[in-house]
C-alpha cells in the first residue's frame, strides 16, 4: 500500500467520519443505500433458512428497526472495516461504496446510541505548535510567533512542492532545535506542553488549562499584538483588518464588516450574531475611550486569542456543527492549524459530509505548503526523536559525538529518519519502506562516522610552518607598501596645502568657515531626546522604535517651546514614508500660536508632491517643475529652507526639488513655537497625520544653501 493512500484511508475511516453528524443519517440512507446493499451482499447468508453468525436481516425492513439494533450496526462496521465482509467467495465491494457505507453505518450508530449515556469528550486546548500556527495563519504572519524547538528539521530546499514528486539526491536541511529561530520580539513565553507516554503532545488529558496557565495565555495574546514586529510589514491582513478606515466611513460599521471572516477562522465555526455583537460592542467602547481604530482592533484581536473558543478544541458535536469539528480535525492533523476559508465553507454548506468532497479536500491539503507542518510533528513524535537529542553517549567511547559543542552529532542523526519520512510522502513510496528502506540520507559526517573510526586528520608540521612563514612575509610586504604610500600621499598634499594657505593670506578676504552646527538635533536611537539644547520631544499617541528610527502612525511628536524667535530657518529630516498616497500628512514643521505653522507636507495640493504647508496656504505655492515622489519605504533626505525675504526652497537628496518660490515670510515667536513631527499642524485629526519612520532630524536658525 502506498504511503499517501494509507494516510488518506486512515483519515477517512478513523479521523474524519468520527465527526460526521448524526443528523446526516436519515431514513433515506437506509432505503437508498443500506437496504439495497444488504439485499445484494448479505441476505444470501444472513436471510436464508440457515442464518450464519446469528445475524438475520429479514425482520429489518425500516430505518427505525435498524436503529433499534446498535449492536448489529457495530458488528457490521467491524466486519466491513476489517474486510471480512463480503466474504471471499462473494463479489467484492468497490472502495467508494465501502467508504460511503462505513460512514453511514458509523453515523447511524451514533444516532442509535444518542439517547444512551455517553462518555464525555474531554476538551483539549491548542498545544504550542498548534497555537503558533493558528495565530500565524489567522494574521497571515510572515514569521513564527515564538521560537519552536520542537521543530526538529528546517528545510532549505523546496522539494515538498516540487512538481516532479521526486526527492532530489541531495537536500539542504538543518536541525535548529537547540538554537531555534526567534519569533516576534517581546512575546511572552508559551509553557512547554506535557507529552503522553507514547511521545505525542496533542492528547486531551495532557492539554489542561489551569488558572495560572490561563493567565499566561492572556498575557501572551496581549504581547503578540503589542510586539514591535506586529505591523503592516509582517501581518498579511493588516490592510483588511487593522488599517484605519477611509475618511467618511463609519468605524463601527467597519468593525462589524471586518470581524465575521476573522472570527470564523479563529473560532473554527460559523459566527453567531450574539458573538459578533459582543465583539463589536467591545470595539466601540474602546474607540469611545479614545483609542485609534488600529489600536482598537488590536485589542479585539487580543481578546479573540484569549477566548476559550480559540484556545479550546471541543469534543464531538451533533448536527451541523459536527462538520466544523470535522474541518477542524482535518486541519489540525494535517496542517497543525485552524481550517482555512475553503474548508469552513464546505463545512458550512454541508458538502464536507460527502465522501468524494472529503477525499478531494484531503488531496488539496496534501498539496498545500502547510502540509510541511504534519511532516514537522507527526514523524518526530511518532518515532520520539527528541530522545535522540537528549542522548549523552560515553565521551570515552564516542569522543567525537560532541566535537562541536553547539552542534552535536544527534542534530544530524535526527535528520536521517525525518528525511526518510519526507521521501515516502513526496514520492508516495510503499509504506513498507518505513521499516526496510533501501536508501537513506546521510551527511558527510554521519557517512564517515557510520563506516569508519573517526580520527582527526594528521598534522603536517612542516606545511604549517611554511604557511606561517609565507603569511609573515606577506604581512611585512603590506606594511612596507602602506608606509611608502603614506609618504607619497603626503608629498602630493603638502604643496597644495601650502599654496592654499599662501593664497588666503594674499587675498585677505578672511573667508569664514561655514557653520554646519544645527540649532537642534534628534537622532531617535530608542528615545526622543534632543542632543544640543535638551529640546526633548513629547509623544502624542502610540509610537514605536524600529531599527534606530521612530515609527509614527496616527501619532505625532512635539517639542517644548523654542527659546528663540525664528525668522530664517531650515528643516532637515531623513525618513521613510510608508505610503506616498497620504493626502496632506506633515513630516516636520514649526507650530506657532493658534493655527500658525510652516511644515513639510506631502500630497495636499497635488498627489505625491511635496510642498511647504502653511496656515491657509498664506506662504504656500507648488514648487515649479516639481515631480511626484517615488521613494516609498526608502530612506529619503529632505531639507526645506526659509529665507527672511520669503524665499522657500526644498532640497531632495541634496538636489533642488523643482524651483524655489517667494511668497511672504513668517516670524515664529519665542516660547510660543515648537517643532512638530508626523503632523501637519495642531490640533491633530483628519488627514494631518503622516505614517512615517523618521531616522533623524535637524532644525537650523538660518537658511541653508546647497
Amino acid at each position: 500500500m502506498r504511503f499517501k493512500h494509507a494516510l488518506c484511508k486512515s483519515l477517512l475511516l478513523f479521523l474524519c467520519f468520527l465527526a460526521v453528524a448524526s443528523a446526516q443519517c436519515q431514513s433515506d440512507d437506509f432505503v437508498d443505500l443500506l437496504n439495497p446493499l444488504i439485499t445484494k451482499h448479505c441476505l444470501k447468508c444472513h436471510g436464508a433458512e440457515n442464518v450464519n453468525g446469528e445475524v438475520d436481516f429479514r425482520p429489518i425492513t425500516t430505518a427505525t428497526q435498524f436503529l433499534a439494533q446498535p449492536k448489529l450496526i457495530n458488528q457490521m462496521i467491524e466486519a466491513i472495516d476489517s474486510n471480512n465482509m463480503p466474504p471471499e467467495d462473494e463479489p467484492p465491494m468497490d472502495e467508494p461504496t465501502r467508504t460511503q457505507l462505513l460512514a453511514t453505518l458509523k453515523a447511524m450508530l451514533r444516532q442509535a446510541t444518542s439517547g444512551k449515556e455517553q462518555t464525555p469528550q474531554p476538551l483539549r486546548r491548542l498545544n504550542r505548535f498548534q497555537y503558533n500556527n493558528s495565530v500565524k495563519d489567522l494574521f497571515q504572519l510572515n514569521r513564527e510567533v515564538f521560537a519552536l524547538p520542537e521543530k526538529l528539521m528546517t528545510r532549505h530546499d523546496n522539494y515538498l512542492r516540487a512538481a516532479t514528486q521526486k526527492m532530489p539526491d541531495q537536500v539542504r536541511v538543518v536541525s535548529r532545535s537547540l538554537n531555534p529561530e526567534p519569533g516576534l520580539r517581546d512575546v511572552k513565553s508559551f509553557p512547554k506542553d506535557l507529552r503522553a507516554e507514547h511521545g505525542f503532545d496533542n492528547q486531551a488529558n495532557q492539554l489542561t488549562l489551569s488558572p495560572l496557565l490561563l493567565d499566561a495565555f492572556l498575557r501572551l495574546s496581549v504581547s503578540i499584538v503589542e510586539s514591535p514586529d506586529f505591523n503592516e510589514q509582517t501581518v498579511g491582513i493588516w490592510n483588511d483588518f487593522f488599517r484605519q478606515p477611509a475618511e467618511g466611513l463609519d468605524p463601527e460599521a467597519e468593525v462589524k464588516r471586518r470581524l465575521p471572516p476573522f472570527l470564523a477562522i479563529a473560532f473554527r465555526s460559523r459566527v453567531e450574531a450574539e458573538t459578533l455583537d459582543r465583539y463589536t460592542a467591545y470595539a466601540t467602547a474602546k474607540m469611545k475611550q479614545g483609542l485609534s481604530f488600529t489600536d482598537t482592533m488590536k485589542k479585539v484581536a487580543s481578546a479573540v486569542l484569549s477566548s476559550p473558543l480559540f484556545l479550546y478544541r471541543t469534543g464531538a458535536a451533533d448536527g451541523h456543527e459536527a462538520l466544523f469539528e470535522l474541518a477542524s480535525n482535518l486541519s489540525y492533523f494535517l496542517w497543525g492549524s485552524c481550517p482555512d476559508g475553503e474548508l469552513l465553507s464546505l463545512a458550512n454548506s454541508g458538502a464536507l459530509a460527502r465522501p468524494d468532497v472529503l477525499n478531494q479536500s484531503i488531496e488539496r491539503m496534501f498539496a498545500d505548503p502547510r502540509i510541511e507542518r504534519f511532516l514537522d510533528t507527526f514523524p518526530a513524535q511518532w518515532m520520539q526523536l527528541e530522545n535522540v537529542l537528549a542522548a549523552t553517549p560515553d565521551p570515552q567511547i564516542n569522543k567525537y559525538f560532541r566535537l562541536d559543542q553547539d552542534q552535536p552529532a544527534s542534530l544530524q542523526m535526527v535528520l536521517e529518519p525525518l528525511l526518510l519520512f519526507d521521501a515516502l510522502f513526496v514520492e508516495d513510496r510503499p509504506i513498507v519502506d518505513l521499516i526496510a528502506p533501501q536508501f537513506s540520507y546521510q551527511s558527510d559526517f554521519l557517512k564517515t562516522w557510520y563506516t569508519s573510526e573517526l580520527q582527526p586528520p594528521p598534522l603536517d608540521l612542516k606545511q604549517i610552518a611554511e604557511a606561517n612563514r609565507q603569511n609573515d612575509d606577506q604581512r611585512t610586504k603590506l606594511e612596507t607598501a602602506i608606509k611608502t604610500t603614506q609618504v607619497d600621499l603626503e608629498a602630493l598634499i603638502e604643496p597644495v596645502k601650502t599654496k592654499l594657505l599662501n593664497d588666503r593670506k594674499i587675498d585677505g578676504s578672511g573667508m569664514q568657515p561655514v557653520d554646519l552646527k544645527p540649532f537642534a538635533a534628534w537622532e531617535f536611537n530608542g528615545d526622543l531626546k534632543e542632543s544640543i539644547r535638551s529640546l526633548d520631544l513629547t509623544p502624542h499617541g502610540k509610537i514605536e522604535f524600529q531599527e534606530g528610527r521612530v515609527v509614527l502612525d496616527q501619532a505625532y511628536l512635539q517639542s517644548q517651546g523654542l527659546p528663540i524667535e525664528l525668522k530664517a530657518k531650515s528643516l532637515e529630516v531623513w525618513s521613510l514614508v510608508h505610503n506616498l498616497d497620504q493626502p496632506g500628512g506633515g513630516l516636520m514643521g514649526i507650530q506657532g500660536p493658534g493655527d500658525f505653522f510652516d511644515t513639510i507636507v506631502i500630497g495636499e495640493r497635488q498627489p505625491r508632491h511635496w510642498i511647504s504647508g502653511s496656515n491657509g496656504f498664506s506662504r504656500t505655492e507648488d514648487f515649479p517643475e516639481s515631480i511626484p515622489e517615488t521613494k516609498q519605504g526608502e530612506l529619503l533626505h529632505l531639507a526645506m529652507t526659509y529665507a527672511e525675504d520669503g524665499t522657500t526652497t526644498l532640497y531632495r537628496d541634496g538636489k533642488p526639488y523643482g524651483k524655489p518660490f517667494r511668497k511672504g515670510s513668517a516670524t515664529f515667536p519665542k516660547d510660543q513655537s515648537s517643532v512638530l513631527f508626523g503632523l501637519r499642524h495642531t490640533p491633530p485629526g483628519g488627514n494631518r497625520f503622516l505614517k512615517v519612520s523618521i531616522d533623524k532630524a535637524r532644525l537650523y536658525d538660518r537658511t541653508l544653501t546647497a
